[in-house]
C-alpha cells in the first residue's frame, strides 16, 4: 500500500512554507508567525500533516452530479432531438 508523506513544495529561502500530502494532495500552509524560524515552520507543517486524514481520491473524482445538472442535460438533449427532425435532408 502507498504510504502518505509530507512533501514541501514551496520554500522561503531555507524555510519551508507550503507542503502537500503525497497521497491525497491536500495542501498545508505555514502561518506567518511560524515563518520566522525554520524549526517552527517545520513543526507547523508536520503537525498539520499528522492531524489530517486522507480522503480517497476516487470519492472526489466519482462525485455524483447534482439533480439540477441532470435536468439541464435532459433539456439540452430534447432540444438537440428536435433539431434533428427536419425535412429528411442532411446538411
Amino acid at each position: 500500500m502507498i504510504q502518505r508523506r509530507l512533501r514541501v513544495v514551496q520554500w522561503l529561502s531555507t524555510t519551508p512554507a507550503v507542503g502537500v500530502c503525497t497521497l491525497c494532495s491536500r495542501e498545508f500552509k505555514v502561518p506567518i508567525s511560524a515563518l520566522r524560524r525554520t524549526a517552527d515552520s517545520q513543526a507547523s507543517l508536520q503537525a498539520q500533516f499528522d492531524r489530517h486524514k486522507c480522503e480517497p481520491v476516487d470519492s472526489v473524482l466519482r462525485r455524483e452530479p447534482d439533480e439540477e445538472e441532470d435536468e439541464e442535460e435532459d433539456d439540452r438533449k430534447e432540444e438537440d432531438d428536435d433539431d434533428d427532425e427536419g425535412d429528411g435532408y442532411s446538411e
